[in-house]
């Protein structure tokens, strides 16, 4: 996916409605960058643009939790595997003070 055609998809969204998105570590409205957002949505396609364009794996968005723990949350265990391929790190805590690992077993 052309990463211009991304970022103005994101424009769309909830997250981005009324912040312009010139660059792939913009902050949406709730403190996420366009990389927790493609985690969140389980998107590989997203994710390959974004990381393509300089986005960085393991950065902290709303609450501080990282596209890892993102897509931990939502269940998307595709993107969670490809998050692990391309450098995210396990480690990472949240504002909760948790891992990813450590959301996955409170999710069951």
């Amino acid at each position: 996916m052309e990463l211009d055609r991304l970022l103005s998809l994101y424009r769309e969204l909830p997250e981005f409605m009324g912040i312009k998105i010139t660059h792939v570590d913009q902050v949406s409205a709730f403190g996420d960058m366009s990389i927790n957002v493609a985690a969140t949505r389980g998107s590989i396609e997203e994710l390959e643009t974004l990381l393509g364009a300089g986005a960085d794996v393991n950065s902290a968005g709303e609450h501080g939790c990282t596209p890892l723990h993102n897509a931990v949350e939502q269940g998307k265990y595709e993107a969670v595997e490809w998050l692990l391929r391309h450098g995210a790190q396990r480690g990472i805590r949240n504002e909760a003070g948790e891992t990813p690992g450590q959301l996955a077993s409170l999710l069951g």
